[in-house]
């Protein structure tokens, strides 16, 4: 697993646990629960994408297809769902302004259009390039409910 989906995998799990959305005997979502999980990205997999090209560099034949299955912004995201058994949308959302507030702002258009969720998590996950301004990993989620924060 790459260190974006790692990172996912650890702030969403955070924010799980800290919610009352777990079973804590399992460690995955209440069955009756359909959460949905959103990120916010403004660099998506570029350092998984970079990692991805020096494989290249060793020749065709010898690029890396497991860093090559985590060349999209999606599977970092994915992963976490997957490991907590999230059962509603999943998916990466680009942005370069008021982040956060994007990421809200859709989340809460599903459970606005979609009653049968339950809650989504939603947050920014991201790792800038070394020639990027801000220097410094985001892994940042919440849970959105309805039109408020948990």
């Amino acid at each position: 697993m790459d260190l974006l989906s790692r990172m996912a995998v650890v702030a969403v799990g955070r924010t799980l646990r800290a919610s009352d959305l777990l079973d804590g005997q399992t460690d995955k979502i209440h069955s009756a629960n359909i959460v949905g999980l959103i990120s916010v990205t403004r660099w998506g997999s570029l350092i998984t994408d970079l990692a991805f090209c020096e494989t290249l560099g060793q020749g065709p034949d010898l690029a890396s297809p497991t860093v090559f299955s985590y060349t999209l912004p999606n599977i970092a995201i994915a992963e976490a769902a997957g490991h907590f058994r999230l059962t509603g949308p999943v998916y990466s959302i680009f942005a370069e302004h008021d982040l956060m507030k994007k990421v809200e702002q859709e989340a809460i258009l599903w459970l606005s259009n979609h009653p049968e969720i339950s809650a989504m998590v939603a947050g920014r996950l991201d790792i800038p390039p070394s020639y990027a301004e801000e220097k410094a990993p985001v892994a940042e989620f919440h849970i959105v409910n309805g039109k408020c924060r948990i």
